[in-house]
């Protein structure tokens, strides 16, 4: 009678372990299926799918010409003549591309706008100060005159085009192929005006401020001189400071050495890429002139400090099948400033 209510007892409790394994399972497939539902809708995976769907509308209106609902409402476009603004994941990759391949935009500080300008206040003279005890009075300062200088952002075009045959191949990333020569074209018109540009419907160029101190240097230049170019500058620029010169210049001063009988010109052995001119780093820009009579073929300065881009967000595209048959043209529209902001945070050698 014992061992049968032991038994009885035993299958009870078995059943329910039975049950409770069989809850378990469930709560845990539960909690499972919670875990992928919330992967799949953090911030970052919706992100991801707005980028994919965003990617699909445009390469449909690249390719297709099609302005759908996902063009007009996410990426802001509008289908009339006026085309539409691209994807801001694609600007960003665009002004990214940009950057690698532009001295200047690696150099000058960048501010992206909304607007057609940038107002920059600038300090025209130094604020006075002194020491003073805590009971003193305060004696006036001389007070340094603010200046307003307005930065305005220009438009800049370019209007690659291709066949219908290129288009519609599907073995090309249509994308890839717009994004590389919108680079290509638009880097090309930046860096010519971010250091030569007259401010006439481009870029103020750094060359252009005549009110940039200038280092007279004899064409036959030397280590000395050099020295005296690096000691014109301010000591608080001097720690984020670049050398900025054409491959000729460069080619000129690698063979100069110090008393010591030391090539002042040093490769990093990390990066190939990487030069520099008694530790001062150097930059390379084919837009910078030669040593010759009357010119400012080196500059060194914060350039950060010194100069100011201004990038209004958007680059507005129209795709135009009818002008030029059999091409279908792209014209692209980006808007794009620039100008001095801080005259003694750089110098020129100018040379005789």
């Amino acid at each position: 009678m014992q061992d049968q209510q032991i038994n009885i007892l035993t299958e009870r409790v078995n059943k329910f372990l039975s049950r409770e394994s069989n809850v378990s399972k469930k709560i845990n497939n539960i909690e499972e299926r919670i875990n992928k539902m919330n992967n799949y809708f953090t911030p970052n995976k919706l992100e991801n799918i707005v980028d994919i769907e965003q990617k699909s509308a445009f390469n449909n209106f690249i390719r297709r010409g099609i302005v759908n609902d996902l063009i007009t409402k996410s990426l802001s476009g509008k289908a009339d003549e006026a085309g539409v603004l691209i994807t801001p994941t694609l600007h960003n990759r665009i002004i990214s591309e940009m950057k690698a391949r532009s001295p200047m935009r690696q150099l000058a500080s960048i501010e992206s706008i909304s607007t057609r300008a940038l107002d920059v206040i600038i300090e025209n003279g130094n604020f006075t100060s002194g020491w003073v005890g805590e009971d003193e009075e305060r004696r006036e300062t001389d007070t340094s005159a603010l200046v307003k200088k307005t930065i305005q952002a220009h438009e800049l075009y370019a209007h690659p085009k291709a066949t219908q045959s290129l288009i519609d191949d599907s073995e090309i990333n249509i994308e890839n192929w717009l994004v590389e020569r919108l680079v290509d074209s638009f880097t090309k018109m930046e860096n010519d005006a971010f250091i030569n540009g007259d401010g006439n419907n481009k870029p103020f160029g750094l060359l252009r401020n005549n009110k940039i101190q200038e280092i007279g240097l004899k064409k036959q230049i030397n280590a000395k001189m050099l020295l005296e170019l690096i000691n014109a500058l301010d000591e608080g620029y001097l720690a984020n400071a670049s050398f900025l010169m054409n491959r000729n210049t460069l080619s000129t001063i690698q063979s100069l050495t110090d008393d010591t009988g030391r090539f002042i010109w040093q490769q990093s052995l990390t990066d190939s890429f990487k030069q520099t001119i008694f530790g001062i780093p150097v930059v390379i820009s084919s837009h910078m002139p030669d040593i010759d009579d009357d010119k400012l073929a080196i500059a060194i300065g914060d350039f950060k400090s010194a100069y100011k881009i201004v990038d209004r967000m958007g680059i507005n595209l129209l795709r135009d099948p009818y002008t030029d048959k059999p091409f279908v043209r792209f014209y692209a529209v980006k808007r794009v400033g620039g100008d001095v902001v801080n005259i003694n945070a750089v110098k020129f050698a100018k040379f005789s």
